[in-house]
């Protein structure tokens, strides 16, 4: 998908007019509104998002949607600022859904990457083991 640009004239216009369609109101028919539908078309220009049919909605629900239901057993996102610059650090825990053919498909498996996924966990996991000991080493 394209991204355009826009002056910040036309985002303020785009933030005051929000057309029926894409209001957090029920639909025509009294069904309550999809907080996704409506997040991703409130990003959009109003007047492209007024021409959308309810299965082109779905169909980028479909699309788009699964990505936010991902539910991790660690989730940390935190932006940090160095030097004049600020990033960002994301770090994902969840247990692998995938099976071993997609995961072979989508190229996520390799023997050398695998490698250095095993030397960074055995990292994460044995450095804080050995400050503590250190720590621990200089208070006594």
């Amino acid at each position: 998908m394209f991204q355009q640009t826009a002056t910040p004239e036309e985002i303020n216009q785009a933030a005051v007019h929000v057309p029926a369609a894409l209001s957090a109101a029920p639909d025509k028919k009294g069904a309550p509104r999809d907080p996704f539908i409506d997040h991703y078309f409130k990003r959009i220009d109003p007047r492209l998002a007024e021409t959308f049919t309810p299965e082109q909605r779905e169909a980028i629900k479909t699309m788009f949607g699964a990505r936010g239901m991902a539910q991790h057993a660690v989730e940390i996102r935190r932006s940090l600022p160095i030097g004049r610059r600020r990033y960002y650090l994301v770090l994902l825990l969840g247990r692998e859904r995938r099976t071993f053919g997609r995961l072979n498909r989508e190229g996520a498996i390799s023997g050398s990457f695998n490698l250095l996924g095993y030397a960074i966990t055995a990292a994460l996991w044995t450095l804080p083991a050995a400050g503590a000991a250190l720590l621990l080493q200089a208070i006594l």
